[in-house]
Protein backbone atom coordinates (compact mmCIF):
# COMPACT_ATOMS: atom_id res chain seq x y z
CA UNK A 1 0.00 0.00 0.00
CA UNK A 2 1.19 3.38 -1.14
CA UNK A 3 1.07 6.26 1.02
CA UNK A 4 0.53 9.90 -0.83
CA UNK A 5 -0.62 13.04 0.55
CA UNK A 6 -3.28 13.95 -1.76
CA UNK A 7 -5.39 11.47 -3.89
CA UNK A 8 -4.30 11.88 -7.83
CA UNK A 9 -7.70 13.13 -9.82
CA UNK A 10 -7.16 11.38 -13.06
CA UNK A 11 -6.49 7.85 -14.62
CA UNK A 12 -3.00 9.14 -15.75
CA UNK A 13 -1.72 10.08 -12.25
CA UNK A 14 -3.54 7.20 -10.67
CA UNK A 15 -1.37 4.61 -12.89
CA UNK A 16 1.58 5.91 -11.96
CA UNK A 17 1.13 4.79 -8.25
CA UNK A 18 0.60 1.64 -6.16
CA UNK A 19 -1.99 -0.92 -6.53
CA UNK A 20 -3.61 0.57 -3.54
CA UNK A 21 -4.34 3.94 -2.02
CA UNK A 22 -5.39 4.83 1.04
CA UNK A 23 -5.80 8.73 2.93
CA UNK A 24 -7.41 9.76 5.50
CA UNK A 25 -10.19 12.68 4.20
CA UNK A 26 -13.47 13.69 5.55
CA UNK A 27 -16.85 13.10 4.26
CA UNK A 28 -16.83 16.46 2.33
CA UNK A 29 -13.46 15.96 0.99
CA UNK A 30 -14.54 12.75 -0.31
CA UNK A 31 -17.90 13.45 -2.19
CA UNK A 32 -15.61 16.54 -3.49
CA UNK A 33 -12.88 14.23 -5.28
CA UNK A 34 -15.73 12.03 -6.33
CA UNK A 35 -17.42 15.09 -8.62
CA UNK A 36 -14.47 15.07 -10.58
CA UNK A 37 -12.29 11.79 -9.83
CA UNK A 38 -11.95 9.71 -13.55
CA UNK A 39 -11.61 5.94 -11.41
CA UNK A 40 -13.38 4.18 -8.90
CA UNK A 41 -12.79 5.31 -5.58
CA UNK A 42 -14.59 3.99 -2.01
CA UNK A 43 -15.15 5.80 1.21
CA UNK A 44 -14.72 3.73 4.83
CA UNK A 45 -13.60 4.17 8.19
CA UNK A 46 -12.53 7.88 7.57
CA UNK A 47 -10.31 7.24 4.54
CA UNK A 48 -10.51 7.67 0.30
CA UNK A 49 -10.06 4.06 -0.69
CA UNK A 50 -8.75 3.41 -4.59
CA UNK A 51 -7.33 -0.05 -6.08
CA UNK A 52 -5.86 -0.49 -8.92
CA UNK A 53 -4.79 -3.88 -9.92
CA UNK A 54 -2.44 -5.33 -12.50
CA UNK A 55 -5.22 -7.89 -13.45
CA UNK A 56 -7.23 -5.33 -15.01
CA UNK A 57 -8.20 -7.62 -18.32
CA UNK A 58 -8.88 -10.76 -17.12
CA UNK A 59 -10.86 -8.40 -14.11
CA UNK A 60 -13.22 -6.41 -16.36
CA UNK A 61 -13.75 -9.75 -19.12
CA UNK A 62 -15.55 -11.72 -16.23
CA UNK A 63 -17.27 -8.38 -14.73
CA UNK A 64 -19.03 -7.94 -18.44
CA UNK A 65 -19.02 -12.05 -18.54
CA UNK A 66 -21.42 -12.05 -15.54
CA UNK A 67 -23.31 -9.09 -16.11
CA UNK A 68 -24.12 -10.54 -19.68
CA UNK A 69 -25.34 -13.75 -18.08
CA UNK A 70 -27.40 -12.02 -15.22
CA UNK A 71 -28.62 -10.03 -17.98
CA UNK A 72 -29.46 -13.13 -20.39
CA UNK A 73 -31.41 -15.43 -17.10
CA UNK A 74 -33.04 -12.57 -15.18
CA UNK A 75 -36.33 -11.19 -16.80
CA UNK A 76 -35.88 -7.41 -17.16
CA UNK A 77 -39.50 -6.51 -16.34
CA UNK A 78 -38.41 -7.21 -13.05
CA UNK A 79 -34.63 -6.93 -12.51
CA UNK A 80 -32.43 -4.24 -13.55
CA UNK A 81 -28.21 -4.91 -13.55
CA UNK A 82 -26.00 -2.53 -13.21
CA UNK A 83 -22.29 -2.35 -13.64
CA UNK A 84 -19.63 -1.09 -11.47
CA UNK A 85 -20.43 3.09 -10.77
CA UNK A 86 -23.31 1.94 -8.98
CA UNK A 87 -23.29 3.84 -5.56
CA UNK A 88 -24.46 1.84 -2.80
CA UNK A 89 -25.80 2.56 0.61
CA UNK A 90 -25.37 0.77 4.01
CA UNK A 91 -28.16 1.25 6.36
CA UNK A 92 -26.64 2.98 9.78
CA UNK A 93 -23.54 4.30 8.53
CA UNK A 94 -23.87 7.73 6.83
CA UNK A 95 -20.34 8.05 5.84
CA UNK A 96 -19.47 4.70 3.45
CA UNK A 97 -19.50 4.89 -0.28
CA UNK A 98 -19.32 1.26 -1.70
CA UNK A 99 -19.70 -0.16 -5.28
CA UNK A 100 -20.02 -3.80 -6.24
CA UNK A 101 -18.33 -4.72 -9.56
CA UNK A 102 -22.12 -5.97 -10.55
CA UNK A 103 -25.60 -5.04 -8.71
CA UNK A 104 -29.09 -5.99 -9.43
CA UNK A 105 -32.32 -4.71 -7.96
CA UNK A 106 -35.71 -5.92 -7.93
CA UNK A 107 -38.10 -3.16 -8.97
CA UNK A 108 -37.54 0.51 -8.60
CA UNK A 109 -34.21 1.59 -6.91
CA UNK A 110 -34.89 2.87 -3.52
CA UNK A 111 -31.62 6.13 -3.27
CA UNK A 112 -30.30 8.09 -0.83
CA UNK A 113 -29.09 11.04 -1.37
CA UNK A 114 -25.39 11.67 0.10
CA UNK A 115 -25.24 14.78 -1.42
CA UNK A 116 -26.73 17.39 -3.68
CA UNK A 117 -27.68 15.32 -6.85
CA UNK A 118 -25.18 12.46 -5.53
CA UNK A 119 -27.33 9.59 -4.55
CA UNK A 120 -26.90 6.14 -3.44
CA UNK A 121 -28.83 2.86 -4.26
CA UNK A 122 -30.49 1.07 -0.75
CA UNK A 123 -31.65 -2.06 -2.02
CA UNK A 124 -29.65 -4.40 -4.75
CA UNK A 125 -31.24 -7.67 -4.24
CA UNK A 126 -27.79 -9.14 -5.25
CA UNK A 127 -23.98 -7.99 -5.42
CA UNK A 128 -21.05 -9.52 -7.32
CA UNK A 129 -17.34 -8.93 -6.70
CA UNK A 130 -14.90 -10.24 -9.33
CA UNK A 131 -11.53 -11.04 -6.08
CA UNK A 132 -7.87 -10.21 -7.62
CA UNK A 133 -4.88 -9.85 -5.91
CA UNK A 134 -5.31 -6.26 -5.03
CA UNK A 135 -8.62 -6.22 -3.65
CA UNK A 136 -9.09 -10.06 -2.31
CA UNK A 137 -9.01 -8.84 1.65
CA UNK A 138 -10.62 -5.70 1.15
CA UNK A 139 -13.85 -7.27 -0.70
CA UNK A 140 -13.47 -10.07 2.02
CA UNK A 141 -13.18 -8.71 5.12
CA UNK A 142 -15.43 -5.18 6.15
CA UNK A 143 -17.05 -4.84 2.84
CA UNK A 144 -18.61 -7.88 2.81
CA UNK A 145 -18.86 -7.42 6.45
CA UNK A 146 -21.26 -4.14 5.46
CA UNK A 147 -22.77 -5.66 2.68
CA UNK A 148 -24.59 -7.93 4.51
CA UNK A 149 -26.44 -5.56 6.61
CA UNK A 150 -28.69 -4.36 3.38
CA UNK A 151 -31.76 -5.46 4.52
CA UNK A 152 -32.89 -6.23 0.74
CA UNK A 153 -29.54 -8.02 -0.15
CA UNK A 154 -30.54 -11.82 -0.58
CA UNK A 155 -27.10 -13.07 -2.39
CA UNK A 156 -23.52 -12.45 -2.60
CA UNK A 157 -21.32 -14.15 -5.37
CA UNK A 158 -17.13 -14.07 -5.46
CA UNK A 159 -16.04 -14.59 -8.52
CA UNK A 160 -12.44 -15.55 -8.25
CA UNK A 161 -9.62 -14.68 -11.34
CA UNK A 162 -7.34 -16.39 -10.55
CA UNK A 163 -8.61 -19.87 -10.05
CA UNK A 164 -12.10 -21.38 -11.97
CA UNK A 165 -14.03 -20.69 -8.59
CA UNK A 166 -17.08 -19.16 -7.44
CA UNK A 167 -18.62 -18.73 -3.55
CA UNK A 168 -22.03 -17.77 -3.45
CA UNK A 169 -23.51 -16.49 -0.06
CA UNK A 170 -27.21 -17.03 0.25
CA UNK A 171 -29.57 -14.99 2.47
CA UNK A 172 -31.55 -17.59 5.06
CA UNK A 173 -32.67 -15.37 7.33
CA UNK A 174 -31.98 -12.00 8.99
CA UNK A 175 -28.64 -13.09 10.65
CA UNK A 176 -27.57 -16.68 8.94
CA UNK A 177 -25.94 -16.99 5.11
CA UNK A 178 -25.02 -20.38 3.13
CA UNK A 179 -22.02 -20.82 1.66
CA UNK A 180 -21.72 -22.64 -1.51
CA UNK A 181 -18.77 -23.38 -3.60
CA UNK A 182 -18.66 -24.30 -7.42
CA UNK A 183 -15.73 -25.22 -8.89
CA UNK A 184 -16.45 -27.91 -12.30
CA UNK A 185 -17.77 -26.59 -15.29
CA UNK A 186 -21.20 -28.15 -15.23
CA UNK A 187 -21.91 -26.63 -11.93
CA UNK A 188 -25.04 -24.88 -11.68
CA UNK A 189 -25.03 -21.42 -9.77
CA UNK A 190 -28.49 -20.51 -8.78
CA UNK A 191 -29.34 -16.89 -8.59
CA UNK A 192 -32.30 -15.74 -6.56
CA UNK A 193 -34.50 -18.27 -7.24
CA UNK A 194 -35.09 -17.94 -11.00
CA UNK A 195 -32.69 -20.28 -12.41
CA UNK A 196 -29.16 -20.69 -12.50
CA UNK A 197 -25.50 -19.74 -14.34
CA UNK A 198 -23.23 -22.53 -15.38
CA UNK A 199 -19.93 -22.08 -14.25
CA UNK A 200 -18.22 -23.38 -17.20
CA UNK A 201 -20.48 -20.59 -19.30
CA UNK A 202 -18.59 -17.64 -17.07
CA UNK A 203 -14.92 -19.13 -17.42
CA UNK A 204 -15.08 -20.34 -20.97
CA UNK A 205 -11.69 -18.63 -22.78
CA UNK A 206 -10.55 -17.76 -19.40
CA UNK A 207 -6.63 -17.90 -19.39
CA UNK A 208 -5.46 -17.76 -15.93
CA UNK A 209 -1.99 -17.18 -17.48
CA UNK A 210 -3.37 -13.54 -18.33
CA UNK A 211 -2.99 -12.50 -14.29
Amino acid sequence: MEVVAKMPVTLKERLELGEELRIPATWDEFVNMLEECEYRIEYDEGEIISFMGYATELHEKLMLKIGALLLALLNEDLFNVYGNNLALHIPGFKYKYYNADCAVVKGKSERVVLRGEITAVANPILLVEVLSASTKDHDLGRKFRNYRKIPALQQILFIESTEKLVVSHTRQNETKWLLSEFSADNDLIPVLGEGSIRLGDLYKKIKFEEV
